[in-house]
């Protein structure tokens, strides 16, 4: 297996996990933000999906050599009428993301690619995956909460 398809499939799987816990919310906890004295910057369950999904595709478009689509992750907005339709659009994004992955060279790998700041290739790679595991556990946070004990597992996300 190379690190491509390692990477690739580790993206898919966090994308389906990810969906899992959303789906696992209750369709209106999923649009809720709880009520903490002095915290700021804090997103819905939706809202943190569709920054997932917007990562995705600017990693994609970054690692295909386009001029990605800007977005800051806290100006993203869920405009998802419904749990799967959330849920489709993640797994979706990260299959695209994956798609480009699997088609990099090991040159594409060594490769010095510049963001914020300078990182190859190896490094840009895990930033999907970072960001959807991220969210996950935020989203885990949020379910807790709510009020939601049940231990929600997925025992197969590939």
């Amino acid at each position: 297996m190379t690190v491509q398809e390692f990477q690739a499939e580790k993206i898919e799987g966090a994308a389906k996990l990810l969906a899992f816990w959303l789906g696992a919310m209750p369709e209106d906890k999923q649009s809720w933000v709880p009520e903490v004295v002095g915290a700021a910057g804090l997103r819905t369950a939706r809202e943190q999906v569709a920054e997932c999904a917007a990562a995705n595709r600017f990693f994609a478009q970054f690692l295909k050599g386009e001029k990605p689509t800007p977005f800051s992750p806290f100006d993203v907005k869920s405009e998802y009428a419904s749990s799967e339709e959330a849920q489709q659009d993640l797994i979706a994004s990260a299959a695209e993301c994956a798609a480009v992955i699997r088609g990099l060279s090991e040159a594409d790998l060594e490769k010095e690619y510049r963001l914020r700041w300078s990182m190859t290739g190896y490094q840009v790679i895990e930033f999907p995956y970072r960001n959807m595991t991220y969210h996950a556990g935020q989203i885990n946070q949020l379910q807790l909460l709510y009020g939601d004990t049940e231990f929600h597992i997925l025992l197969k996300p590939h």
